[in-house]
């Protein structure tokens, strides 16, 4: 943690962060998702090619267990106390 700055400062910086590169790949996921199911169209018999429904719920899943998954370093890295991590350096 860096020297003066406040717990919620820090959660704020990785949430940020991990926001951002949760956003990038879900929207690349999502584009290759629909290209590839696009392209294998012919393949699916009586099936459609993508579905809004589903691929909006697993983003939502993916999305917030990414955001959980990054929270939880972020809680320990709050958690550190700076002088502790000095000594220790």
């Amino acid at each position: 943690m860096a020297l003066g700055a406040q717990r919620s400062s820090v959660y704020q910086l990785i949430m940020k962060e991990a926001g951002w590169l949760v956003g990038i790949g879900i929207g690349a996921g999502l584009a290759c998702a629909v290209g590839a199911a696009t392209l294998i169209r012919g393949l699916l018999f009586g099936v459609r090619s993508w579905d809004a429904a589903t691929l909006g719920a697993v983003s939502a899943v993916l999305a917030v267990s990414a955001l959980l998954a990054s929270f939880i370093p972020a809680r320990r890295a709050a958690q550190v106390d700076p002088m502790v991590a000095l000594r220790y350096e």
